[in-house]
């Protein structure tokens, strides 16, 4: 394949002997580069091409340029740029000086020490090879510390190489080390000892040498078996520079140029079409592009040898037409240059005043040339002979026999050219023509003007819209039994009689052109047929160039720009095959701060995302579009972005695919996926909700017990206080019913009544008043839970004083000093009288001796009130026992009563508190019982 590429080359080389310059593009400083001094060009393995200029290393993705730099890059010029096994790129300055790109793409280097200047480095798996003054120095390539230092005294070489496990270093004197016992020795150099320059080069794990003698001829070696094998001897005129070999040419690099050769030295002429630069390298790319960088013009890209160009000192291009096999050009200055198909020109008419020619028709009659400057000019090709009208003609084109259309600035004419030159039926005033074309099938014209698309039939002239909008149109075409119309803003239509569609695209084109039997598309650089509103791409002519007119010719395409006429042929042949873009993905960062994210969960405020690539694309003209898909969303991204930035994310899961869409067919391919998932905050997480509801009917339950249990609790205090009012009720009901016993009341009544027998009747009366006060107050104490101090008083003294009348030797005594508001002071009703009546009843009744009875109320602090009974009678013990012997002896229902009745109202409102003391003299004998009743108000 490649003997047969050769071949085709020598050939092809052959036949265009003495034609133009070879069509290149050129990256310079116009196009970015910050200077156009270039050393050296190398393409990663990821595809990134580095360039080594004046000003340091560069990174190319086809697009925009990085530049590195570094504290210690003291001197940014330099050269020799490689790449090892972890990725790092390294370039060397002329100081000698190395300097690595990281995988964070920083620039790094390490500590060095005695450099002795630029001399080639050399890596291999393992080590870092580079010469110092003290001899060779081999570093751990991972770790970059020293593995081994081999001492060299005085030591000189130009070149220094690994080969076969050897390193081959020198220049008059030629030494190896091995890398395996590190041994040294001296191998025969007779070869390239004489040579006045000496370079090296590796090829298909081939080591080469070029030996440059006095005369500037060179010879070409292999270096094998630690010998230099004659390969080529080339002759040469110029000081080589530098020298490749790429698929088996050798390339030298001089200040004049490059020149090619065969591995057996034979000359290969192409390259005197070449630019004639100072070429520092020649280096081709995985595209099949090759780049050559100049010492003095930056980068000259050329995509193929086969397309040439011609450009003229001083001169500007505006249009281009044919007549025949004559190819006609107009420019800036007035001029039309005729040309052949190997681009040769000369003059074929000057403009006197130097006024631009800015449109040419040299095809469309037999016998008339057309053009458009100052005016409007029609030349006889028989004799050149020129008829001028002073119009501004934009386009002409065939309308009927001897007759052409024209529009321009104020009118749509016809213009005839026999008998004679005239203009004739002036079919449209007051409007700025575009472009026109003539629909034959329908019998109508389109004009395109600057207030839109106009149409004119049977002398009528309208308006034409699309989708009623105003079409804009700019060039107007004829293609069989349809108008094609370019949109001002680069979109197609198509128009058929009175109907109108929109032939669908996803580029903007800048220029329609109707040529033989092809409709030809621009997209600023990029040439593409239309056929059958199906569109392909034929060529581009280059990122940096825009394309003004073009033409096809037989063979060839014919393009110009502003200030190149470019020739492309229709072959194929030797065309670089582009590689689809190629999207590198950097790093991502989250909130600003650089973190993975695939497959990843964060947190609800980890929401602003930003994705980090690079996109490799050096088609001049990409077909593709840069596209990326976020949960099934398809979005376009500017081909020059470099970052998907998603900002305020809400949390759920997220798939985002990149990749790349055809232009042409809309076919997209997605390269990269990356997912994630952004969290919910914990307040809307499915187990916080759980937890939350758990939680909450906990709550619930809980209120809702202790509701229950609050409701019980108080049901049962309420019970508890009715029981306890209720016991209460009846517990004073007892009492009522003990003060009201039928021995209390038979006792008062016959009392009564011995008195009335005995006729005292005063005492009766009395005593009968006091029984039914008595009586009276007992019935009002039964509807009342309290009274007064003062009314129990009172009724205690006529108790007491009803049993007085009973008990003659009864005496008692009720006191109170300490004690000035007893109608304030409220107790329980009828609290006393029980224990009163138990004195008397069980105390006193028993007693032979004088009956004394003595109540005493009085004050303990400031809320404690102290009730003291005391009695002289028998005891409680004595009494206790004639009240077993004495069966038939009345029972005190209030002694019970008033003990239960008490328990309860220390349960309620009340703290009660009764202390029985027996009393006795010193001689044991019983002197009564004391009760005290402690009342907590």
């Amino acid at each position: 394949m490649k003997n047969k590429l050769l071949y085709f080359l020598l050939f092809l080389w052959t036949l265009t002997a003495g034609s133009q310059t070879i069509f290149y593009d050129q990256l310079d400083i116009k196009s970015g580069l910050p200077s156009s001094v270039v050393y050296d060009i190398f393409q990663d393995s990821k595809g990134f091409i580095w360039i080594a200029t004046d000003e340091g290393l560069l990174k190319y993705n086809g697009f925009d340029l990085k530049s590195y730099s570094h504290p210690d890059l003291h001197s940014k010029a330099g050269s020799n740029i490689k790449q090892d096994d972890l990725g790092r790129i390294w370039y060397q300055t002329f100081d000698g000086f190395l300097f690595f790109i990281d995988g964070k793409d920083q620039m790094q280097t390490f500590t060095q020490k005695n450099n002795i200047g630029f001399v080639n480095f050399v890596i291999t798996k393992e080590y870092l090879i580079k010469t110092t003054w003290d001899g060779i120095e081999v570093r751990n390539i991972k770790t970059l510390k020293i593995s081994n230092e081999i001492k060299i005294p005085k030591i000189q070489t130009s070149f220094l190489e690994v080969y076969q496990d050897e390193i081959i270093f020198g220049n008059n004197r030629t030494q190896t080390i091995s890398l395996k016992n590190w041994k040294r020795k001296t191998i025969n150099n007779e070869a390239i000892k004489l040579a006045q320059k000496l370079l090296s080069f590796k090829h298909n794990n081939q080591l080469y040498f070029l030996a440059q003698e006095p005369n500037f001829n060179c010879k070409l070696y292999k270096f094998s078996n630690n010998s230099f094998q004659h390969i080529a001897s080339i002759e040469i005129d110029k000081n080589i520079q530098n020298f490749e070999i790429i698929d088996n040419i050798i390339w030298l690099c001089t200040k004049k140029g490059v020149q090619a050769f065969t591995l057996n030295g034979q000359k290969l002429t192409f390259t005197s079409k070449l630019p004639a630069d100072d070429i520092s390298k020649v280096f081709k790319d995985i595209n099949n592009i090759y780049w050559f960088t100049s010492l003095s013009k930056g980068i000259f890209i050329i995509k193929n040898f086969n397309t040439w160009e011609l450009q003229l000192q001083n001169e500007k291009f505006n249009s281009i037409s044919c007549n025949g096999d004559e190819l006609f050009v107009s420019s800036s200055s007035g001029k039309i240059f005729e040309l052949d198909s190997e681009l040769n020109h000369k003059t074929y008419w000057k403009n006197e005043d130097f006024h631009p020619i800015y449109y040419l028709n040299f095809n469309i009659d037999t016998d008339f040339n057309f053009f458009s400057a100052n005016g409007f000019y029609v030349i006889r090709k028989k004799d050149k002979k020129v008829t001028h009208f002073n119009s501004a003609v934009k386009q002409i084109i065939p309308f009927e026999n001897n007759s052409f259309l024209t529009t321009g600035t104020g009118f749509v004419n016809s213009i005839y050219t026999k008998p004679i030159i005239d203009w004739k039926d002036n079919l449209l005033t007051n409007i700025r023509g575009k472009s026109i074309a003539f629909d034959r099938s329908n019998n109508q014209i389109l004009v395109a003007t600057n207030n839109g698309l106009l149409k004119i039939k049977d002398g009528k002239t309208q308006p034409v819209n699309y989708h009623n909008k105003t079409l804009f149109i700019k060039t107007l075409i004829t293609d069989n039994q349809r108008i094609i119309a370019l949109s001002n803003q680069g979109e197609l239509f198509e128009i058929k009689g009175n109907v109108i569609g929109k032939i669908n695209s996803n580029r903007p084109f800048t220029l329609l052109k109707k040529d033989l039997n092809e409709t030809i598309l621009v997209d600023k650089n990029t040439v593409f047929k239309l056929n059958n509103n199906k569109i392909t791409k034929l060529f581009s002519v280059g990122k940096f160039l825009k394309i003004k007119d073009l033409l096809s010719l037989r063979n060839n395409y014919f393009v110009i720009t502003e200030d190149k006429i470019i020739r492309v042929s229709k072959e194929k042949s030797i065309e670089s095959t582009y590689q689809k873009p190629k999207i590198i993905l950097e790093n991502s960062s989250v909130n600003e701060k650089i973190q993975s994210i695939h497959n990843t969960k964060l947190k609800a405020d980890e929401n602003d995302i930003q994705i980090n690539f690079n996109l490799l694309n050096f088609d001049f003209d990409s077909d593709y579009q840069l596209v990326y898909r976020i949960n099934g969303a398809l979005k376009n991204l500017n081909n020059t972005s470099k970052n998907i930035k998603l900002v305020s994310l809400a949390p759920e899961k997220y798939f985002i695919e990149i990749g790349i869409q055809d232009k042409n067919t809309s076919k997209i391919e997605f390269i990269h996926t990356i997912s994630f998932e952004i969290l919910p905050p914990f307040w809307k997480r499915t187990w916080f909700i759980l937890i939350t509801i758990f939680l909450v009917l906990t709550l619930v339950t809980i209120i809702y017990k202790w509701k229950i249990k609050q409701i019980k609790v108080k049901n049962e205090k309420a019970i508890e206080k009715l029981t306890l009012e209720n016991n209460l009720k009846e517990s004073r009901l007892q009492l009522i019913k003990s003060q009201m016993n039928p021995h209390f009341f038979f006792n008062a009544i016959n009392n009564i009544q011995s008195y009335i027998f005995t006729n005292e009747t005063k005492e009766a009366s009395s005593y009968l008043s006091k029984f039914s006060k008595l009586t009276r107050k007992i019935l009002e104490f039964s509807d009342v839970d309290s009274i007064s101090l003062k009314d129990e008083i009172a009724s205690l003294q006529l108790y007491l004083e009803l049993q007085q009348m009973r008990f003659k030797d009864l005496k008692f005594e009720i006191k109170h000093d300490s004690i000035l508001n007893l109608e304030s002071i409220k107790i329980p009703t009828m609290l006393f009288q029980p224990y009163v009546e138990n004195a008397i009843l069980h105390g006193l009744s028993h007693s032979n001796k004088d009956k004394k009875l003595e109540i005493k109320f009085e004050w303990e602090a400031s809320n404690l009130l102290i009730g003291t009974i005391y009695d002289n009678g028998i005891g409680r013990i004595k009494s206790a026992e004639l009240n077993q012997l004495n069966t038939s002896k009345p029972k005190s229902f209030a002694t019970k009563a008033n003990l239960e009745r008490i328990m309860l109202l220390n349960k309620d409102q009340y703290q009660i508190d009764v202390n029985y003391e027996d009393l006795y003299d010193e001689h044991s004998e019983s002197q009564g019982t004391k009760v005290t009743i402690k009342i907590e108000l």
